[in-house]
């Protein structure tokens, strides 16, 4: 109890507080009657001490002496009976409690000691039965959650209700799993601000690393960006053994939480990680699933089976949807060693859950340092990267691809592209083909000429326009020349020019485009004549 409590009811209520008037609110452990030299021998932190007076040091040094002994011990206060053996606490005392920060208080010599020690015990007795119970009701509570596989928004409700405080159980990256909101009577964290607040303040405030250091809650004071708000948590690293798998945060409040709370607050968080670590093994074996249909499509080993589609249709792949396959190259030596695991794993584990937020069936396939991703076109791609904070990791992006052959289209894109990754940065198929091409790599090659001169040679006067291609290339886009050499009118030699810049894709009016057609010229000229 408090000893402010102990003040307001009888028979402390009798007594005047002669010093110390602002620090009456310690706690009380005990009721230590003492009145025999060496006082400050005879209590602990947090005892009041009752004194006749009939040893109390007459010399004034030796009275503020005393006081300052007496609060270093860290009691809670000192009652002293008047006026038989003192009619006051000498004025020495006085200053030095004042000084101190120690609670004086004189009470009438008719109010027996014995009365304040069965008040004040009876008191603790009960609050520590209240206690007792309470913390069977948490244990149970909490326990029922561990027990039945309650959700975590379950964990929080339940760690809020108890603590009447607001909770979020949050993920290791932020992201809330679980939260509870108390009513306007109780303290929480202000009007309309999202629940990942708490997380946000540790993070800005650097002091996610003092949580991570902790085995135990640690309480914190921070502000809230962007505002002059300030915040009391209370948080907690929950680990799978030495693996942090997600943070608990309470809101404090002006009321301190007491020891009872922050056990409570221990309790919820091995709850919480169990339940994490069995949502994310369920999500593991979910995506080992996923992982074995990838790398079949990507490896050009699905077999396109009504059966099979549908299976492929319910782990989340839509044979009639385009996928630009992301490969994700780890800056890790091969074969992986434990911690390199670890951390594909990880990462894996961050893809699924940033897609999934976003709508997206994750659809992942791992394969030693790599890490293969379909990912629905459309997706801002370079916005999604720049989450992981990648500059340990690159990404090959194939062409936005359909089907099953465009699946393993995709994988063999990706695959050519693994040679020419560097940590930090995103490469997309289509941008690298042609610096590829200029360096001559031949797989390279292959494509662009495909990619360039396949549907000239798909459309009905395909051989015509690819002729048209080879002579613009040769006489360096001069129209003239060129209509001449064919023997044709230069409003054909215009229509067909266009055509060419419809079926290639390229901007013949742009230097670029022209001198991708003029290598691809030479290329196929030079394949021709082999």
């Amino acid at each position: 109890m408090k000893l402010k409590e102990a003040l307001s009811n009888p028979p402390l209520a009798a007594g005047r507080v002669v010093a110390g008037k602002n620090n009456v609110d310690k706690d009380i452990s005990w009721v230590q009657v003492v009145d025999h030299p060496d006082i400050e021998s005879w209590v602990k932190e947090g005892h009041l001490l009752l004194s006749t007076g009939y040893n109390w040091p007459k010399s004034e040094a030796e009275a503020a002496s005393i006081v300052e002994k007496l609060a270093l011990k860290g009691i809670s206060g000192v009652v002293l009976a008047v006026p038989h053996f003192l009619d006051h606490f000498p004025q020495s005392s006085v200053q030095a409690a004042e000084r101190v920060g120690l609670t004086l208080i004189e009470l009438p010599w008719d109010v027996p000691f014995s009365e304040i020690t069965q008040a004040v015990h009876r008191e603790l007795v009960d609050q520590q039965s209240l206690a007792l119970m309470r913390s069977e009701q948490i244990h149970r509570e909490l326990t029922e959650a561990a027990v039945s596989g309650a959700s975590l928004s379950d964990v929080a409700q339940v760690l809020g209700r108890v603590l009447a405080r607001s909770v979020q159980i949050c993920s290791v990256d932020g992201n809330v799993l679980g939260a509870y909101t108390p009513s306007d009577r109780q303290p929480k964290l202000p009007v309309g601000r999202p629940a990942a607040d708490g997380f946000r303040a540790l993070v800005e405030a650097e002091a996610i690393g003092q949580v991570d250091a902790s085995s135990h809650p640690v309480r914190l004071k921070l502000g809230l960006s962007g505002t002059k708000e300030q915040v009391r948590l209370v948080a907690y690293a929950a680990r799978v053994r030495a693996d942090r798998v997600g943070y608990v945060i309470a809101t404090e409040g002006a009321e301190p939480l007491s020891a009872l709370d922050l056990r409570a607050i221990e309790h919820a968080g091995t709850v919480a990680a169990l339940q994490i670590s069995h949502q994310r093994e369920l999500s593991m074996q979910e995506a080992r699933l996923g992982y074995a249909l990838v790398a079949s499509l990507i490896e050009g080993r699905f077999e396109e089976k009504p059966q099979t589609l549908e299976r492929a249709k319910l782990s989340g792949w839509n044979n009639e949807a385009r996928y630009r396959l992301c490969t994700v190259l780890l800056d890790e030596p091969n074969p992986l060693s434990r911690q390199g695991f670890a951390r594909r794993e990880e990462f894996a584990a961050r893809a699924n859950m940033s897609l999934m937020r976003r709508g997206v069936r994750p659809l992942l396939s791992l394969s030693a340092n790599q890490i293969h991703i379909l990912i629905p076109d459309g997706l801002d791609i370079d916005m999604w990267w720049s989450e992981f904070a990648p500059t340990r990791m690159a990404m090959g992006v194939s062409q936005a691809k359909v089907g099953v052959e465009g699946m393993r289209a995709a994988g063999q894109e990706t695959s050519e592209l693994i040679e020419h990754l560097k940590p930090g940065r995103v490469y997309y198929f289509e941008q690298m083909l042609f610096p590829r091409v200029l360096n001559g790599d031949p797989d390279a090659k292959r494509v662009f000429l495909a990619q360039l001169f396949g549907p000239l040679e798909e459309n009905k006067r395909g051989r015509q326009l690819l002729e048209t291609a080879l002579a613009l290339a040769e006489e360096g886009f001069h129209l003239q020349r060129t209509a001449e050499r064919m023997n044709v009118h230069l409003s054909t030699l215009r229509y067909r020019l266009g055509r060419l810049s419809e079926l290639t894709g390229l901007d013949l009016e742009s230097p670029e485009g022209r001198f991708r057609l003029q290598v691809g010229a030479r290329l196929y000229l030079m394949n021709e004549s082999e």
